[in-house]
């Protein structure tokens, strides 16, 4: 009797833990859509970092935005925008990659009434944000 027992625990454990793995597979195209999505929330600009972290808090006032934190010795930018029964929240990091070199990654968080938030994954978003940020960036440079 003792026997079964310790079969049926085993046996009641392998199903749970079977149903908890992920196959490599499902790892594997996970792994590719991140990347997917990293391509086109990173843009890198021959400027350097101070000119492009500035751009970046004056363009998302610009698109009405409300700055929580800026840290410009780190690079890290988070804002919120607040619609009715709706908000968006970005978080933006600017890194020196070299001499005059700045990489810029955006991350954008979009939730409604009620909703967790879901991360924006659409390329047209932050093709328009990195619309917006270039021509902040050359009127930063321009001291305008």
């Amino acid at each position: 009797m003792k026997i079964f027992y310790i079969g049926l625990v085993i046996a009641i454990s392998s199903i749970f833990l079977a149903g908890c793995m992920t196959n490599s597979r499902e790892m594997v195209l996970e792994n590719q859509q991140s990347l997917k999505i990293r391509s086109f929330q990173v843009k890198k600009y021959n400027k350097p970092k101070v000119i492009v972290a500035r751009a970046v808090v004056s363009t998302l006032q610009d698109l009405s935005f409300i700055i929580d934190k800026a840290d410009m010795m780190t690079g890290t930018v988070a804002a919120t925008k607040l619609a009715k029964n709706a908000s968006m929240r970005m978080t933006i990091i600017v890194r020196e990659r070299g001499k005059g070199i700045t990489e810029v990654r955006s991350n954008a968080q979009f939730s409604s009434l009620n909703q967790m938030p879901k991360a924006v994954t659409k390329p047209e978003f932050y093709n328009t944000f990195y619309s917006a940020l270039d021509k902040s960036i050359f009127l930063e440079s321009e001291g305008l």
